[in-house]
């Protein structure tokens, strides 16, 4: 049964940004501090350069080891030293100055991609197993314990989408904490589901798999949250009704935060936040990137803070990634 989003308390203000991320030591050691980034085809420079003579006219398939070069759309960026100096800036903010402890990440070609830009005090961990080199998987701080769960292999629902990557943080702890990282199908932004228009259709075939992956979480009475790359402007999509039928729902929001099992309610990082864009050339008006969290991790962690990172204007032109840095910490 459908009975609609629950919105928890919202989060309680605080003086300034450096008293939540200036120090590992200020964090506390309860705290937990998500974050996502979609970071735009990352690859190695050694395997940009073998994929581009045989690249596709047609997005490829999971398990093809190529990128598309379609007519009329952008190519995947050729990135040199300094673009992934420019980057590791900005993971190296995530690290030092937002204390992040995981990051979910999107369209990168595996560890050795990542390590490009995550360099230093991170592992690299629980990718996808796929052969397209847009992956999902996950930069976790260095020493925190967590083991890999295997893929939300489901989600790939037609040979072409991208898997979940499934991680728990401080297993067999009182501190566990399971994480699923999701890069959607994207074109269908907002709007009903139920369109006959193919993006659309296999969205709304991924919906009822995250949620069976949410409602098995509840069931656990394991504290969960669900990140990454939605593909989906949610802040418009939980103005609507889900429908009647769970497993073909025409909104996501709804569908996934609808207390049915008891406890399968929702919070959204960007909830109520102004969209923060990118960089100068960032012309968005509504986030895609979201952090997802239940009930339970919610009552755990009243005090929550919200960042954004963007760029540093110093490295405008550089081939960065049309996405950046959604940053949620939680303490108790």
């Amino acid at each position: 049964m459908i009975t609609g989003i629950v919105l928890l308390a919202s989060l309680q203000a605080t003086p300034t940004l450096a008293g939540w991320f200036g120090n590992s030591a200020a964090s506390g050691k309860d705290s937990l501090t998500l974050a996502t980034w979609n970071m735009d085809w990352l690859m190695t420079p050694r395997t940009r350069d073998e994929l581009a003579p045989r690249c596709l006219s047609q997005q490829p398939a999971s398990q093809e080891r190529a990128f598309p070069c379609t007519p009329g759309k952008p190519q995947p960026p050729t990135r040199h030293q300094a673009d992934f100096d420019a980057l590791a800036r900005t993971a190296t903010q995530l690290r030092d100055e937002h204390q992040a402890d995981v990051v979910a990440l999107q369209e990168v070609d595996g560890p050795d991609a990542a390590r490009m830009v995550f360099a230093k005090g991170w592992k690299l961990d629980c990718f996808v197993n796929r052969a397209h080199p847009q992956k999902v998987g996950f930069a976790i701080r260095e020493g925190l314990p967590y083991k890999c769960n295997g893929d939300l292999s489901a989600l790939d629902v037609d040979g072409s989408t991208r898997a979940g990557a499934d991680l728990t943080l401080y297993p067999g702890t009182d501190r566990e904490v399971r994480l699923l990282a999701v890069h959607l199908k994207s074109g269908c932004f907002d709007g009903r589901m139920d369109r006959h228009f193919s993006p659309c259709e296999r969205l709304r075939q991924q919906a009822p798999i995250v949620e069976a992956w949410i409602d098995q979480r509840v069931r656990e009475g394991k504290p969960f949250a669900v990140l990454g790359d939605f593909n989906r402007r949610l802040d418009k999509d939980e103005r609507y009704p889900a429908g009647p039928d769970e497993s073909a729902p025409i909104n996501l929001m709804q569908a996934w935060s609808d207390n049915n099992p008891p406890g399968a309610v929702l919070l959204r990082a960007t909830q109520g936040e102004a969209y923060v864009p990118c960089d100068a050339a960032d012309h968005h008006k509504a986030y895609i990137d979201d952090i997802l969290i239940d009930q339970k991790l919610a009552s755990q962690n009243r005090n929550r803070r919200f960042a954004r990172l963007s760029f540093n204007p110093q490295d405008r032109g550089r081939e960065l990634s049309d996405h950046c840095p959604v940053v949620w910490a939680l303490k108790p």
